[in-house]
């Protein structure tokens, strides 16, 4: 019998590629996942607008080269939908959520429009109308209500849901909450621009268009205020909302001939609620051209958007200070006014939606805090557990009319 010595090395080297097999068989699959975005942008007349759905691994592995996987023109499909149970058409789709299952997505309009659209199939369940508008619908985790701002007719909604059932309704006397009898010197203009939902589903917490903030009870029937803060305490038109255990971190806002430019950060304590709430101030860039509008949670961190400055600050929460910011302008694209952001499920990139030369929304005409250059969806990468990040670019949206660009990406939410 022949015997063939085999070399120390190649054994060993052997062993090594067959234990890297056998650990990428046994590697789990990454999760798949989407990230939809909404173009206000008309598609017909004087309604619609896009939803652009896009693979989320793609995108962020190149965003310079991806297309959506599909694009739904409200102005079809959806609409005929909607007028048909509102009699009236939509338009300017403006911010998205997913309820906690990942099966519904809640799509608001400011011609006051709620949408409640199957997930996977994309076919509209239910269309309710809020009035005058629908800036926000937010849902609660227990996937027992999504909760309406109505910036127009200063309204607080709460809608029922039920997506097992496929049923969603309010009762305007029982779910209506009318805020201009709320207000004071401290509180000017009660217009409700963002109802912040949070991981118990009791209460929501309104930032005001006029500054301030109203804490409501949303189990409660009558709806009830249990806390609130002034303009004092809390400047004007914040959007952003993002839970870290006792503390919710919200933001102040521009856009608003009270506020065209605006950008505060807030830690409230809400571990005392009813009973009490505290705020303190976290970051402020009220010397600088600054305007705080969407927040992300990464890690331990709370990232902010500033749409006027091109960057998206990073808060830690156990210190509760400013640890740096990732500047977004690029070559490209030196001023892509970022807005909205989500974060992958696994943490490792966040999504910004990017606003274009022609934002429909949030734009003050002076200041310009909300105009950028080149609509879209950009991607940072995240390292340090959230500490640091880095951009990776942009994938472009565009519609255009007779030569310009109308795209005006806002709305964005992460699939899983």
């Amino acid at each position: 019998m022949t015997h063939v010595r085999v070399p120390v090395l190649l054994k060993q080297s052997l062993c090594v590629a067959a234990l890297l097999a056998l650990l990428v068989v046994a590697a789990p699959a990454a999760q798949a996942y989407e990230v939809w975005i909404t173009d206000q942008s008309d598609t017909g007349k004087e309604s619609g607008g896009f939803l652009h759905i896009y693979d989320g691994a793609k995108l962020a592995a190149n965003p310079v080269s991806a297309k959506p996987l599909q694009t739904i023109d409200l102005s079809g499909e959806i609409n005929k939908f909607c007028e048909d149970a509102t009699k009236k058409a939509v338009r300017r789709p403006h911010m998205l959520f997913f309820n906690a299952a990942q099966d519904h997505v809640i799509l608001s309009f400011l011609s006051g429009h709620v949408l409640f659209m199957d997930a996977a199939t994309k076919k509209p369940e239910a269309c309710l109308s809020m009035g005058k508008n629908a800036h926000a619908a937010w849902p609660t985790p227990d996937q027992k209500m999504a909760i309406t701002a109505n910036i127009a007719e200063k309204k607080f909604i709460r809608i029922w849901t039920d997506y097992a059932a496929h049923k969603y309704s309010f009762d305007p006397e029982k779910d209506v909450l009318n805020l201009a009898a709320l207000e004071n010197g401290e509180r000017p203009d009660t217009s409700p621009i963002c109802p912040i939902t949070e991981s118990s589903s009791q209460y929501a917490f309104v930032t005001l268009r006029g500054g301030g903030l109203l804490v409501l009870d949303v189990t409660a029937t009558p709806l009830k205020v249990v806390a609130t803060l002034d303009n004092n305490q809390i400047h004007p038109a914040g959007c952003g909302g993002i839970q870290a255990g006792g503390t919710m971190y919200i933001n102040s806002g521009g856009g608003w001939p009270i506020a065209p430019l605006s950008y505060d950060i807030y830690a409230l304590d809400i571990s005392n609620l009813p009973k009490a709430i505290s705020v303190k101030l976290v970051s402020q860039r009220d010397d600088q051209f600054a305007d705080s509008h969407g927040m992300a949670s990464v890690g331990r961190y709370v990232w902010g958007a500033d749409r006027a400055g091109n960057n998206v600050e990073i808060i830690d929460t156990v210190s509760n200070l400013s640890v740096g910011a990732i500047d977004l302008e690029t070559s490209a694209n030196a001023d892509p006014a970022p807005d909205l952001m989500d974060t992958a499920p696994d943490g490792q990139y966040v999504f910004v939606s990017l606003r274009g030369p022609s934002p429909l929304t949030g734009n003050d005409k002076d200041a310009h805090n909300a105009m950028g250059m080149i609509p879209g969806v950009g991607v940072i990468h995240v390292d340090e557990g959230g500490r640091v990040g880095h951009y990776k670019g942009q994938a472009t949206v565009t519609n255009l009319k007779d030569g310009k660009e109308t795209a005006d990406v806002h709305g964005i939410a992460v699939r899983k």
